[in-house]
This record gives structure tokens, C-alpha cells and sequence, in this order.
């Protein structure tokens, strides 16, 4: 099994609470299992650097949070990513192999 990083994007500057529905996060997570090594965290704000913050709390970033995922191999991986809660969102997953630890 491979280790994957799901990061997901949606609509830059809107609160967590108003952007997911955090019920269908839960069972989308809950029909993976063991699979998921790490649920993750949403992200509040975010910046590409060297991009500029465009003002309080602003960003040009379309980051909202990411997760780690296990999956046979990347067309599992995409299968999977397939069934994020994030596109009933408006939003979109990008999903990345993960190889060498950074230690």
C-alpha cells in the first residue's frame, strides 16, 4: 500500500464552518476505514509565498485543508478522491504520492 496526500480547494476566504458540511466529511471518512492514516485538518486562511496576503485575513489561496490517505496505487487513490465531499462543494481534490519522509 501507498501513502497519499489529498489536499482540497475551495472557495478562497469563506470560514470552515460555512464551507463544509462537516456530517459528510465524517462518513466519507468513517467508509474508508484504516485507509485513512491522517483525517487531517481545514484550513482557515492560507498564502502562496512569495504571494501577498490581499488583506485581513485574505488570500489568493484556494487551500482548505488536507488528509492522508492508503490506497493500493494511484488509481485507487483516485477512485477515492473521486468520492470527496468537496465537489458537492464546489470545490476539488489534488492528490499526490507520497514517498520520501522529509526527516
Amino acid at each position: 500500500m501507498e501513502r497519499f496526500l489529498f489536499v482540497y480547494h475551495g472557495k478562497p476566504g469563506a470560514d470552515a464552518d460555512t464551507r463544509h458540511d462537516l456530517s459528510r466529511w465524517a462518513a466519507w471518512f468513517d467508509g474508508m476505514g484504516s485507509r485513512v492514516l491522517e483525517r487531517g485538518s481545514l484550513t482557515h486562511s492560507a498564502v502562496d509565498v512569495p504571494r501577498r496576503l490581499l488583506g485581513p485575513k485574505e488570500s489568493a489561496s484556494s487551500l482548505c485543508g488536507y488528509s492522508v490517505v492508503e490506497a493500493a496505487d494511484f488509481n485507487e487513490a483516485v477512485e477515492i478522491g473521486e468520492r470527496c465531499p468537496i465537489f458537492d462543494e464546489g470545490g476539488s481534490v489534488e492528490i499526490a504520492r507520497l514517498t520520501i519522509p522529509l526527516t
